[in-house]
């Protein structure tokens, strides 16, 4: 992670920022044993890790509360079976914040670093935690592994927080309890702290910890003192025009794809992929209708026509040629693109009707309609440039 004021910290909420143990004084409330809620919890996170080791995933508060329902089957409650379980779900919106949290957010804040929250958990839960607090305003994000369609430790957990941050995963530095989160961030390119407060030994079989702190105010420190990054050696982009999409390891068919500063993912929907991005024929239409609304917008400038907004609606599927009367071949099946265009604004029909013919002078449509050479190549090992 770059030492500087657009590295993001991104944190766990759930253990590494809230006090779990208010989980335990809930199973006690309800009649159960405190031990219980440790044992759910670690099923709760094997059962999501499972998911998202099998492509899958499921929101935290749904396999919580089917668990719960199992681990309390057989114990002798104190209130009725539904109300026991509630209650217990609804202590995660309950839990405080660790003792050294408080110190330690506002010190990395007052460092110029960017702060964000990443739960495998609802973001939800994360506002309240922090607002109960007063440190809602220190983030400039609550994020949820339920937009990135897989828990962490998956990669594609991490891929979408650099996203939403709009940085390489090389510029978060995540901070957790828990070394199964180190690893993951760190297969993923981000840099790590492990915030060790119960002073256990990390796993030997994990990637360790850029940083290890016992609580979260030293990381503040070691951060500062950290040498800045070499500016003779910045990291690298693709170049101008350089399109680079690689597998983003989570396996199945996902894809990320990097145009110079920016990020995308694609995959296939399911079942053939896990659908945490769109499809390659869903980026060709996106690139067409960006391009025919870019191309509307402008020509209508032009002619100060009263234009208040360009919505391209597209689809694509595939015909039989004997089908499309406006196509040249005659055989076979053919590539169809259904876009239809809609204008808003008082406009007259033949304003309306000269945008639409302007539409097809984009130049990504134009490229569709056109002679297209593509010459592939494999290159020597190393990094496309």
């Amino acid at each position: 992670m770059n030492s500087n004021s657009s590295a993001v910290i991104v944190f766990d909420v759930n253990d590494t920022l809230s006090d779990m143990a208010g989980m335990k004084a809930r199973f006690v409330q309800v009649g159960a044993p405190a031990h219980l809620a440790s044992a759910w919890f670690a099923a709760l996170l094997r059962d999501g890790f499972a998911l998202a080791a099998a492509g899958g995933a499921a929101p935290f508060s749904v396999i919580g509360s089917e668990l719960l329902r199992g681990v309390l089957r057989d114990v002798p409650l104190a209130r009725s079976f539904d109300d026991a379980v509630e209650h217990v779900m609804a202590g995660f919106g309950q839990l405080k914040l660790h003792p050294d949290v408080a110190e330690g957010v506002r010190a990395l804040k007052g460092a110029g670093l960017r702060l964000v929250t990443l739960s495998n958990g609802s973001a939800e839960v994360a506002r309240t935690l922090l607002a109960a607090a007063s440190l809602e305003d220190e983030f400039e994000a609550l994020l949820s592994v339920d937009e990135a369609g897989a828990w962490k430790p998956m990669r594609a957990a991490y891929d979408y927080a650099a996203g939403a941050c709009g940085v390489r995963p090389a510029d978060l530095l995540l901070v957790a309890v828990h070394p199964w989160d180190i690893h993951g961030a760190a297969q993923a390119g981000l840099a790590t702290a492990w915030l060790n407060r119960s002073g256990e030994s990390y796993p030997s079989y994990f990637t360790a910890p850029d940083y290890t702190v016992t609580r979260l105010a030293e990381l503040a420190i070691l951060l500062a003192e950290a040498p800045a990054a070499d500016s003779e050696d910045p990291p690298r982009e693709p170049a101008e025009g350089l399109v680079v999409v690689t597998e983003s390891g989570t396996g199945g068919y996902a894809q990320q794809i990097t145009v110079g500063p920016h990020r995308l993912t694609a995959d296939e929907p399911r079942p053939v992929g896990t659908d945490t991005g769109p499809s390659p024929y869903d980026l060709v239409l996106a690139g067409l209708g960006a391009c025919t609304s870019m191309t509307v917008r402008m020509y209508a400038e032009r002619k100060k026509w009263p234009l208040e907004k360009v919505t391209v609606t597209l689809r694509h599927n595939r015909v039989h040629a004997k089908d499309c009367a406006d196509c040249e071949t005659v055989v076979g099946q053919i590539d169809h693109i259904e876009r239809v265009l809609w204008f808003d604004g008082d406009l007259t029909e033949e304003q309306r009707q000269s945008l639409s013919e302007i539409a097809d002078k984009c130049p990504v449509h134009r490229t569709l309609h056109s002679e297209i050479v593509s010459h592939t190549s494999v290159a020597e090992a190393g990094t496309p440039e």
